[in-house]
């Protein structure tokens, strides 16, 4: 593979917003929207330079979001979701279009990527302990594993677009968790849009769809971290306008047993969670929806595989692994073509 490899050290599992107001200050400060939903928090920050009703504004976001959360949630008993992954083995569930969408994107994506991103994945995650089944703080049985493993594939999910029925031909648990956020931060952005605003940056935990500018002249920027569980740092940071960044990480959803840590991302070949170098990857293209697909999918791959297929698919990203306990990272050529010029070190005034 001819690769640009660049060493940046202690770069990101997460994006998190960078406003560093000390450099910018004046008169269009940014106004921010904040709240908590699918267990984590969302900011919503929209240009000092745009007019908008604020309390219209949170009210309609909030409601973007819960109707996310009401189709795709596996934490809620009576979810559309959950009515289908309940539903009879064989029986088309006629589907809200929004999951529908949902679920080609994602079909699409686990073609694309070989089955490395499988939504079927749901049974084995709840097995570790990662679902809504609890959290567990050991290695699950390994005939429960085998068995919860030959439930796992998305051929098992049968969509016809023409009725806008999904039907599972197997026992399959459909886990959208690895697609939801991107899609839900699309939808933030599609209603913000709707009620005439350009300029604004939708933070889903972490998970981004930035539009226009922060302010005049000056993009939106954002900090790459550490991949870390301990303090979050800001080592560099990147300008974003008009498009999506979202990552994905291994070290701060896990347990640990015997001095091994076991990752919240499943191998959907293995049905173990992954164990190879790569500790972070991040997206950058227009759809987070799509974006967040190929993020866990790269993060099942590993660096090396995982790069080849970004290159092969043209798609901008950046793989942060760990090597002799430093990290290191891989640019694809897109990233590298793209934004590689961009990144900057933080400097504290």
């Amino acid at each position: 593979m001819n690769l640009n490899r660049n060493i940046i050290a202690a770069l990101l599992v997460l994006f998190a917003v960078a406003f560093l107001a000390g450099c910018q200050r004046g008169p269009a400060q940014p106004e921010v929207l904040r709240g908590n939903i699918f267990g984590t928090f969302y900011e919503v920050s929209i240009s000092g330079e745009e007019s908008f009703d604020r309390d219209q504004i949170q009210a309609g976001v909030l409601e973007v979001l819960n109707e996310v959360d009401r189709q795709m949630s596996t934490y809620r008993e009576n979810s559309v979701l959950n009515k289908l992954n309940m539903a009879a083995v064989g029986e088309p569930v006629q589907v809200p279009s929004e999951l529908f969408y949902v679920l080609q994107t994602a079909q699409h994506i686990s073609q694309r990527s070989h089955g490395a991103f499988d939504t079927t994945v749901g049974g084995l995650v709840n097995l570790w302990g990662f679902g809504p089944e609890g959290r567990v703080t050991h290695v699950p049985d390994i005939d429960e594993l085998a068995t919860r493993l030959q439930q796992v594939g998305y051929r098992f999910v049968v969509l016809d677009e023409a009725q806008q029925t999904v039907t599972r031909v197997s026992d399959v648990f459909i886990d959208l968790s690895g697609i939801a956020k991107g899609f839900a931060a699309d939808q933030v952005a599609d209603y913000l849009h709707e009620q005439g605003l350009r300029h604004f940056l939708v933070n889903l935990g972490g998970d981004l769809k930035a539009s226009g500018m922060r302010n005049g002249e000056r993009p939106w920027r954002v900090g790459i971290e550490v991949p870390t569980d301990k303090q979050r740092i800001a080592q560099h940071i990147m300008p974003v306008s008009n498009t999506a960044l979202l990552g994905s990480g291994d070290y701060r959803n896990y347990f640990e047993e015997d001095g091994i840590r076991y990752s919240h991302t499943i191998n959907p070949t293995t049905g173990h969670p992954i164990r190879h170098r790569l500790a972070a990857v991040h997206v950058v293209m227009p759809s987070a929806t799509e974006a967040d697909a190929w993020a866990t999918a790269f993060m099942v791959l590993g660096e090396e595989a995982g790069v080849e297929l970004a290159n092969k698919e043209e798609i901008a990203a950046i793989f942060v692994y760990r090597n002799n306990g430093e990290f290191q990272s891989i640019m694809t050529r897109a990233f590298q073509r793209e934004y590689a010029d961009s990144l900057v070190v933080p400097t504290v005034h």
